[in-house]
C-alpha cells in the first residue's frame, strides 16, 4: 500500500528524476522524467507533485494510487435456469417446449405433498445452491444440507 506522504517526499527530493512517479505506479511518466531530467523541466513538474501530493485529501489519494476504486471481488453470477424450465414443469428450453416468451405453465402437482412445501424446498434448494457457487458454502457442506433438505 503506498503511502501519500512517502510519495510527496519523493516528488520534492528526487522529482526531478522521476522517483516518485516510479513509486506511484506511473512507469512510463517515470522513464520521462528520467529521459528529460537534464533539461531541469521535471524538477519543476516535481515540486509541483509535491505541493498536489502533499495537499491532496489522504482518501482521494488512496482512490487514485492504491487502486481503492477497483471492483471488489469476483462477480458471482446465478447459474440457475429461468422460472418455468425444469423437470418439475414438464418441459425444457426450446426446440422441446414451448418459446421463451410464453409465460410459464403451472408445476406439475407432486404426489402426496402439498405444493406450498415444494415451492418453499426449491427456494431453499436455489438459495444453498447462490451460496455454493458465492463461494460461502463448500461442495461437502452443500451436499449434506441439500440431503437434510430433501430427507425432511
Amino acid at each position: 500500500m503506498k503511502d501519500k506522504n512517502v510519495a510527496a517526499i519523493l516528488a520534492l527530493f528526487l522529482g526531478g528524476i522521476g522517483a516518485h512517479k516510479f513509486y506511484l505506479g506511473r512507469i512510463g511518466a517515470g522513464i520521462l522524467y528520467l529521459v528529460f531530467s537534464l533539461t531541469f523541466i521535471p524538477s519543476l513538474l516535481g515540486l509541483i507533485d509535491f505541493f498536489v501530493l502533499a495537499l491532496m485529501d489522504k482518501d482521494e489519494f488512496d482512490r487514485r494510487f492504491n487502486g481503492a476504486n477497483m471492483l471488489p471481488g469476483p462477480v458471482v453470477v446465478n447459474m440457475l435456469p429461468p422460472p418455468g424450465y425444469g423437470p418439475g414443469y414438464g418441459y425444457g428450453p426450446p426446440p422441446y417446449g414451448q418459446p421463451y416468451g410464453a409465460p410459464p405453465p403451472q408445476p406439475m402437482p407432486q404426489p402426496g405433498r402439498p405444493s406450498r412445501d415444494v415451492d418453499q424446498l426449491k427456494a431453499e434448494l436455489e438459495k444453498l445452491n447462490e451460496l455454493r457457487i458465492s463461494g460461502l458454502l463448500t461442495e461437502e457442506e452443500f451436499s449434506q444440507q441439500k440431503s437434510r433438505l430433501l430427507g425432511s
